[in-house]
């Protein structure tokens, strides 16, 4: 390796470093700016929303079991037809 060589891995090793610590420095900037105080009534709101999700929780539930039943019967029930239809060997 020649030493122009090394010296332009060297730039690019401290530009590399520079874009990261300038990266990490401004993302850091960035997440404190945004922290803020929690209201008073967040609690209150939580556990409505988290009462929603879990009703919502319930309802897909059953929903997926109706569904679900719907298509064990369609299934039987086309199997039954066709068992009518071609003789059973």
């Amino acid at each position: 390796m020649t030493g122009s060589e090394s010296r332009s891995l060297n730039f690019l090793a401290l530009l590399l470093g520079g874009v990261l610590a300038l990266s990490l420095g401004l993302n850091g900037l960035l997440l404190a700016a945004r922290i803020e105080d929690w209201p008073d009534d967040v609690s209150a709101e939580l556990a409505a929303t988290t009462a929603d999700l879990h009703q919502t929780q319930r309802l897909l539930a059953s929903c997926q079991q109706h569904q679900q039943r719907q298509d064990s019967l369609l299934i039987l029930s086309r199997n039954l037809v066709a068992g009518k239809v071609l003789p059973f060997k």
